[in-house]
């Protein structure tokens, strides 16, 4: 009997916290609720198809590489915007 009081609980729990996680995502999908400090989203004039500016990037071993230095070297996909 115990075992089951102990599932029911538990099954209540996660139904509270995902009831409340669901209700969290609508509500910053729906733009009341902001991520604080780490929310910069700014629209930009840069629209599908458009040329890529040329920015100072950094590569992943840390070195300093403009855009224009990789347009030439290889196929190059870039991806603008937040992946969160």
């Amino acid at each position: 009997m115990r075992k089951k009081k102990v599932l029911v609980l538990t099954g209540a729990v996660l139904a509270v916290v995902a009831a409340g996680g669901l209700t969290c995502y609508q509500l910053l999908k729906a733009g009341f609720v902001h991520y604080g400090r780490y929310d910069h989203r700014d629209r930009g004039s840069l629209r599908v198809g458009a040329a890529a500016p040329d920015l100072d990037l950094t590569m992943y071993d840390g070195k300093p590489v403009r855009l224009s230095q990789l347009w030439g070297e290889r196929p190059l996909f870039l991806v603008f915007g937040s992946c969160t």
